[in-house]
């Protein structure tokens, strides 16, 4: 009977060895996709590597728009599109196919990106989707990573945000401040 026992207690801690071992491996992804997130918009992350991506594939096609502003328009892409799929105020037209045949290969990211930008460019939201997008926007739970600044809130524009710094960078190269130089007294 005591070694039925130890065969057992020892089943239990391989089963609490290997449980817990999954579990730390399992949330170190999690810790690890966050880290490598630009940004976290109600638990879907957008990653540095999609942002960078879009914006390597938007430069290709002549269409320069800095990293900060995929992140913002990446972020407010399924906002808007939950806001104008209740009333069907826009669906993907011209300006949105002309963009992505512009774009061989376009990834996922980057058609979302594009339609953001050609459904805010239509300027077709109805002021019920803009009522609609405005809620969902203010309860969204949003992180963003400070590599691309932070989220700032306005009145203005047509996603009531932006992604940017709020003070200068002074890490920046070429901005460190100098010194006024000082002539001896005497």
């Amino acid at each position: 009977m005591k070694a039925s026992s130890a065969l057992s207690a020892r089943r239990l801690a391989t089963t609490v060895v290997v449980g817990l071992s999954a579990v730390t491996l399992l949330s170190g992804c999690g810790f690890g996709a966050r880290q490598q997130a630009a940004a976290i918009v109600n638990g879907e992350v957008i990653s540095q590597a999609e942002v960078q991506q879009t914006a390597q594939q938007l430069h290709d096609a002549k269409l320069d728009f800095p990293e900060n502003v995929v992140v913002t328009a990446l972020i407010a892409a399924p906002l808007l599109q939950e806001a104008v799929a209740k009333s069907g105020s826009w669906q993907p037209d011209e300006t949105y196919a002309n963009a992505v045949a512009a774009i061989p290969g376009a990834t996922d990211t980057t058609k979302e990106f594009i339609s953001a930008v050609a459904l805010i460019q239509s300027q077709r939201m109805t002021p019920a989707d803009v009522a609609t997008y405005r809620s969902e926007l203010k309860s969204a739970d949003i992180s963003v990573n400070p590599r691309y600044g932070k989220v700032i809130h306005s009145n203005d524009g047509p996603v009531y945000f932006t992604v940017g710094q709020t003070t200068p960078n002074w890490i920046a190269p070429g901005t460190a401040p100098t010194a006024t130089p000082t002539t001896p007294a005497g």
